[in-house]
């Protein structure tokens, strides 16, 4: 059958068979965004699909130079999942993205004078960086407010039904956030992507609008502010986030099929934890490097000692910690060791974990105080130990562009701190089958805390393990985000050596005590 319609000339096309925007769900064989985009390569822009409820975009390209390709992805998206919702008669385009999410084996063909919706655009419809970011590119999009009575006009009547798409009930947000990729080729997209779809209907991540080729379109949090390192030190937010953190252990769960088999693998025995895999591809593909942007930066990694210090280490948390313990063997360094309380069908600790909780990836409404995770990009399945170990790390700062990587380890949590974060994640692992979207609405049963020192203090052993590995595993994401884009905008060699220089002197540390 034909993916796309005919042209709006084609005498095969009845003036009453089409409606202004009609839209049609052509049965058709599954496939993934990236052979969809293979596929529609035929130069038409706005040529969609349906991919995890949301619209796609595989000919839609925006160029982060040049904001009206910006506006264009982001209208092009928010159009359509307008018209999604309506379809599914949802109230608003979360509940369409998510009542739509079965539709991912359909192609919607649209039909759309997009050139005079665009015009109007242009007049209603603004741009402007988002700072922060160092692996994408940021933008928020405002003005959607004011496009409703063009989108309503354009989108014309729901196809059988006849009706008019009124998009007013369904806008309750003027800004959007578009994310244009980074780091390619070190992230699968098209598993990040459902992934992220997935987390929003869970209503664990906030929003998602729709994809282009590209980049993807996310919802703007109006009101809520990043939080600086500084703020991590505070001790109600930092229990506000081990709370967070806690419920997208323990109420997240990946949809099954493709989705969980990639994080979690086939075998229902056997949970794959994808952190040996990363660590193990992350360093054979710095070592693979000869030569940097620059010579100096190339000097500058040989510094680093990656074959004869870094390769050690990586193979040596690799075999101990991944390898099952011999019979009678208590090293500390086994897998059941390290992973932390086997908690319901969390097998040995292993959850869907962050794995990137900087304090630019937290959000907090300054008036609820209420905290929202963003940036799963680097989420799968992984100890939960890892997540915590992460976040402590994080403290220290250094991604920020004016840090250009370095990191102020003076931040770094206390024992005390340490354990009043775990203490607090522990005690709301234990309410996970009462949680509900909003935590602050339960509190604590004091019947409950029975054992929650201990539970926590363990808990805080396997994540002073990880808190190693953790400075391998970005060290080396940075040497090669600094063999792939440089080191002009952000320093990725200044950010690998203090995380290797932390990781030595940790090391150290540990092994005196």
């Amino acid at each position: 059958m034909d993916e796309h319609p005919p042209p709006l000339n084609d005498p095969a096309r009845s003036a009453s068979s089409l409606s202004p925007l009609a839209a049609r769900f052509l049965s058709s064989p599954r496939r993934t965004p990236r052979e969809l985009a293979e596929q529609n390569d035929d130069g038409g822009r706005f040529v969609v699909t349906l991919a995890d409820g949301r619209p796609y975009f595989p000919n839609l390209t925006a160029d982060a130079s040049d904001p009206a390709s910006v506006r264009d992805a982001a209208l092009a998206s928010v159009a359509l999942s307008i018209f999604v919702a309506a379809a599914k008669n949802a109230g608003d385009v979360d509940a369409g993205g998510a009542l739509a999410a079965g539709d991912e084996s359909k192609t919607v063909a649209r039909d759309f004078d997009w050139e005079r919706l665009l015009e109007e655009s242009a007049a209603c419809l603004t741009c402007a960086k988002v700072t922060g970011g160092i692996t994408n590119a940021l933008f928020r999009v405002s003005g959607f407010e004011k496009m409703t009575p063009a989108i309503s006009s354009a989108m014309g009547t729901l196809p059988d039904e006849g009706a008019p798409v009124d998009c007013g009930p369904l806008v309750d947000f003027d800004s959007v956030l578009v994310r244009i990729f980074g780091a390619e080729g070190m992230i699968d997209r098209d598993v990040e992507t459902s992934t992220y779809a997935a987390l929003c209907n869970a209503d664990i991540a906030y929003r998602y609008l729709g994809r282009f080729k590209n980049g993807r379109i996310e919802g703007w949090l109006d009101g809520f502010v990043s939080l600086q390192c500084t703020d991590l030190m505070h001790d109600g937010t930092s229990l506000e986030i081990a709370k967070e953190m806690a419920r997208l252990h323990c109420l997240f769960e990946v949809p099954e099929g493709e989705l969980s088999d990639h994080h979690f693998g086939k075998d229902l025995d056997v949970i794959t934890v994808g952190l040996w895999d990363q660590l193990s591809s992350w360093m054979d593909q710095a070592k693979g490097y000869s030569e940097f942007k620059t010579p100096h930066d190339t000097e500058r990694v040989k510094k680093l000692g990656l074959v004869d210090k870094i390769e050690p280490a990586v193979q040596h948390f690799i075999s101990s910690f991944a390898s099952p313990p011999t019979e009678n063997e208590d090293s500390g360094d086994s897998t059941a060791s390290i992973s932390g309380s086997n908690r319901g069908e969390k097998k040995g600790g292993v959850v869907f974990f962050h794995n990137d909780l900087l304090a630019a990836n937290i959000m907090r409404h300054p008036e609820s105080n209420k905290i929202q995770l963003i940036d799963f990009e680097y989420g799968g399945s992984n100890y939960a130990a890892f997540d915590i170990a992460n976040h402590f790390n994080e403290h220290a700062g250094g991604t920020e562009a004016e840090e250009n990587g370095m990191m102020d380890y003076s931040r770094f949590p206390n024992a005390e701190r340490q354990m009043a974060f775990c203490v607090e994640y522990v005690r709301t692992t234990r309410r996970k089958e009462s949680m509900q979207s909003d935590l602050t609405k339960n509190e604590v049963s004091g019947e409950n805390d029975e054992g929650l020192d201990t539970e926590a203090m363990e808990l805080l052993k396997s994540v002073s393990k990880f808190i190693l590995v953790n400075h391998l595993y970005w060290g080396l994401w940075a040497v090669n985000q600094a063999a792939e884009e440089g080191t002009e905008e952000f320093d990725y060699i200044n950010y690998a050596t203090n995380r290797f220089n932390e990781f030595h002197a940790k090391k150290a540390e540990m092994e005196e005590a």
